[in-house]
This record gives C-alpha cells, sequence and structure tokens, in this order.
C-alpha cells in the first residue's frame, strides 16, 4: 500500500508541473493588465512603469517563467498583487471554510442519494421508483445556483429559519453550522442526485448477479441479501463518484460561495481572476490540482477495502 501510494504522488509531480506551466502562459494571454487595475485612475505611463518593474512584469515572458518556475518547486508562488500577502498563505487560510462546506455536503448528499438509489432499486418500476427517479432527475437538471436561491428564498425569506448569507460567529460553533447547513444542503441536494442514480443502476446490476440468486435460494432475508451482500458490490461506482464530487467541492465551490457570501477557495480564486492577480491565481490553481490528486488516490484506496479482490499497484 506505501508503495502504491508513493508511487501515484510521484507520477503527481509531472501532472502538476504541467498545469501550473499551462496556466502561466493562459493567464497571461488573457485581456486585462494587473497593473492598470491596481492602478486605477492612477494609471500615468511613469507609475504603470514604475509597479510593472516593481512586479517583475517588465521582463521577457520565458524570464518571468523561469523565475516563478524557480520559487514555485520551492513553494513559493510568490505575494499577491492585492495585498502583498504570500498567495499559498491566503490559500491555506481559505481551505478551513471550503472543507467544512465539502464535508457536510458530501455527508448530506451520501445519506440522500444512498437512500434515495436504494429505495429505488429495491422498488424497480414500482411508483417509488417513478417517483424518485422524477425527483432526482429534476435537482440534476437544476443550476446549482438557481436551487440555492430557491432554497435561500423559501427557508430564509419566506419562513426566516436559516441566515441568507456570512458564516456566522467563528466564537459559537451553532452559529457556525446554522450559517453552514442551508449551503451545505444546497450541495448535497445537488450531488445527491448524481450518486442516487448511480446507486440505483449499480445495485440493480448486482441484484441480478449469481452470487445474489445463490444467497435468495438460501432463505437469506431481504436485508441481508440487499445490505449484506449486494450493496457493498455495488458501492465501488458510487464511490468513484463521491471522490470526484468531493475532489470538485474541495477546489471551491465557486458559485455557492460567492451566493452565500462566504469566504472560501472559489471566492478566492473568483478574486484573483477578476483583479489578474497571478500569482494568486496560480497558487489556487495548483492547490486545487494537488488535492483532486490526493482525493483520488484516496478513493482508490478506498476501493481495496470495499473489495479484497482489487490489489493496488
Amino acid at each position: 500500500m506505501l508503495n502504491y501510494i508513493v508511487k501515484r504522488l510521484l507520477l503527481a509531480v509531472p501532472t502538476l508541473l504541467g498545469v501550473i506551466t499551462l496556466l502561466f502562459f493562459i493567464i497571461r494571454l488573457a485581456p486585462g493588465d494587473p497593473v492598470l487595475y491596481i492602478l486605477g485612475d492612477m494609471a500615468t505611463p511613469e507609475r504603470v512603469a514604475a509597479l510593472r518593474k516593481e512586479l517583475g512584469l517588465d521582463k521577457p515572458l520565458i524570464v518571468q517563467y523561469i523565475d516563478f518556475m524557480s520559487k514555485a518547486l520551492r513553494g513559493d508562488f510568490g505575494k499577491s498583487f492585492n495585498n502583498g500577502m504570500p498567495a499559498m498563505e491566503r490559500v491555506l487560510s481559505s481551505f478551513p471554510y471550503t472543507l467544512e462546506l465539502a464535508i457536510f455536503g458530501t455527508i448530506i448528499a451520501i445519506i440522500l442519494g444512498l437512500g434515495i438509489g436504494i429505495l429505488a432499486a429495491i422498488n424497480r418500476n414500482s411508483w417509488i421508483d417513478l417517483l424518485s427517479t422524477t425527483i432526482v432527475i429534476l435537482i440534476a437538471s437544476m443550476p446549482i445556483f438557481w436551487l440555492a436561491i430557491l432554497l435561500m428564498d423559501f427557508l430564509s425569506v419566506q419562513l426566516g429559519i436559516f441566515p441568507v448569507q456570512g458564516i456566522g460567529d467563528l466564537e459559537n460553533p451553532i452559529s457556525v453550522l446554522w450559517h453552514l447547513f442551508l449551503p451545505a444542503m444546497t450541495l448535497g441536494l445537488g450531488m445527491s442526485a448524481t450518486i442516487a442514480r448511480m446507486t440505483r443502476s449499480s445495485l440493480l446490476e448486482v441484484l441480478n448477479e449469481d452470487f445474489v440468486r445463490t444467497a435468495w435460494s438460501k432463505g437469506a432475508s431481504k436485508y441481508v441479501v440487499i445490505f449484506k451482500h449486494a450493496l457493498r458490490n455495488a458501492l465501488i461506482p458510487v464511490v468513484t463518484i463521491i471522490g470526484l464530487n468531493f475532489g470538485y467541492l474541495l477546489g471551491g465551490t465557486v458559485l455557492l460561495e460567492s451566493v452565500f457570501s462566504r469566504p472560501g477557495l472559489g471566492t478566492l480564486l473568483i478574486e484573483a481572476v477578476y483583479a489578474r492577480d497571478y500569482p494568486q491565481i496560480q497558487a489556487s490553481v495548483f492547490f486545487f490540482s494537488l488535492v483532486f490528486i490526493i482525493v483520488n488516490i484516496g478513493v482508490d484506496i478506498l476501493y481495496s477495502f470495499l473489495d479484497p479482490r482489487i490489489k493496488l499497484r
């Protein structure tokens, strides 16, 4: 297992180098000048030239790239153009807000998705299956920002149960959870639709396997057949979906954090893109990529626990 993890991490190095290399050149090809954004109405030719030299943007592009890579390999992604703070330090300070949202949203998605998927599979072609499938399709086809606005309007504006925006009082755990519930529920509902569909199709496929028929013929109860024999074997593709979605959420729930005015990696990246803050964009995307790779390795390891026949090499 340890050899497999080390091997995967070593293979991730050229991937990360490729990501930040492409990103370095792509963001500089995008329209907009960070110097003009910073100076605003004070952008005289003299000030522009002085600031460009201070930020190192007056050097040839290849020289900028070499300087960037030599520092990035040491973990230094430079300082934000906006506030002068180390870019990676801002990423790490924003990550806990995105992490808690991703964890709670995923927990809600797993509970709802597995429950609906199992219920639909064991009641195949019944009104329960039809109703649950219809609901899942409606939720899956609904944009996440639109779902957030609907829940916000109903639960916050109309009923006044949950706060509309913010993260609450950090010294009061109840306040933090109360502010977290609505965005986490929005994430969970959107993600649960995909999990439910995958659970239903995977479980139906496993229920037609010979070992399941054998369990039925031996007189095993419905609970034992479904939850002990069938579900565990049906979970592998479901775990893949959960892992990929969780990695995506850890990369920053951009739209959701904006709608609910929550600090996090998504909000940080949007601000950096608008400001053409090159160091902040590079540090954020590098961190997104690293987290996604680590989550994928974790999902592969989980496969071997779900199915001992899978050997990691």
